[in-house]
């Protein structure tokens, strides 16, 4: 036996334990607005932080350890405060930063929580059942510039179709950012767009935007774009879902996809990227898509090559990867 490689694998567990063991702090830190409470603060004592915040000193101080001990939130040895860094403040306390991650750990602790039907679902082969910062930062100032063809269509007017787009924050940001274009918005889930049309009126955009209660494969338009955000991966036939998106499109009409960033070659994802995805895949996306029909089950990282093949085999003629970061890729097909 290595030891050296043996001590490495021990550590390696430490950190991923040390790192699942925030999970409940920062559900609690989220819920209870400590991450704000500090931040409009400032500088603060245990003692002072406790009382604003409402909360028991002695959890208090342990909890503000536990984030200065993550890096989560910083200390002033010399004057006994803690305090959140400009970056901190930005990362976990303002809803309306374009870094917020706090809502990762919603994610994290639902995953927690369905561990048991997807335990079953491992057994059976059956199904069981951090995104808007990013999309605010990148979406329509660095990814869709990369295809100029779709900003000249939605700026002289054209017609933009969002398809699984939750509550709507992607179909939003498009909105505001082409005011002359016509927006679709269009989701399964009932409840989503109820709080998409109730989040588009509160942002002035309610007459902009068309909501409809839609699956992938069942709604009606000719659309000079369509785009899958964060979603072609999850459902049960994607290839079913593209080829409809393609016979919705006018002629010379674009598809856009948005996926979670990854290698064709799986031996290329295993870092710490591809162990955040690969594990939502298989505690989310997997048990998602396997619970529709088909069941096609692509994953958070089926790379370029397969969603390439995917759009070929739905109609479309040209695929290209015009964007990537360390989190996202995103494709643009052509009919």
């Amino acid at each position: 036996m290595d030891t050296k490689a043996l001590k490495a694998l021990q550590w390696k567990v430490f950190q991923n334990v040390a790192a699942a063991q925030l999970v409940p702090l920062m559900r609690i830190g989220d819920e209870l607005g400590l991450f704000t409470q500090l931040a409009d603060l400032g500088p603060s004592d245990n003692a002072r932080f406790a009382k604003a915040a409402g909360i028991h000193e002695r959890y208090s101080l342990e909890w503000l350890c536990a984030m200065c001990a993550a890096g989560y939130a910083s200390y002033d040895s010399d004057k006994g405060q803690f305090f959140l860094s400009e970056e901190q403040e930005a990362v976990f306390a303002r809803e309306d930063s374009t870094s917020l991650m706090i809502g990762a750990y919603d994610s994290v602790a639902s995953l927690v929580m369905d561990e048991p039907k997807v335990r079953a679902a491992f057994k059976t082969g059956e199904a069981a059942r951090f995104f808007k910062p990013v999309y605010k930062s990148n979406l329509v100032s660095r990814w869709l510039p990369k295809i100029p063809a779709l900003t000249e269509k939605l700026s002289a007017g054209g017609s933009f179709a969002d398809v699984g787009c939750g509550h709507g924050v992607s179909t939003m940001l498009i909105a505001e950012h082409f005011p002359s274009a016509e927006v679709y918005g269009f989701d399964f889930h009932g409840p989503s767009i109820e709080e998409a049309k109730r989040l588009a009126a509160d942002a002035g955009l309610g007459e902009r935007i068309h909501y409809d209660t839609r699956s992938a494969k069942d709604y009606t338009g000719s659309f000079d774009v369509i785009a899958f955000f964060d979603c072609l991966h999850d459902m049960g036939d994607p290839i079913g879902a593209a080829e409809h998106a393609c016979r919705q499109l006018k002629e010379g009409g674009l598809l856009v996809l948005i996926e979670p960033f990854a290698n064709d070659k799986l031996e290329d994802n295993f870092n710490i990227v591809g162990q955040m995805f690969y594990t939502a895949s298989t505690m989310g996306c997997v048990p998602a898509s396997m619970a529709q029909e088909v069941g096609l089950a692509l994953g958070a990282q089926a790379g370029p090559a397969k969603l390439g093949m995917v759009l070929q085999q739905a109609g479309f003629s040209t695929v290209e990867t015009v964007a990537t970061t360390a989190t996202n890729m995103v494709l643009c097909a052509r009919k």
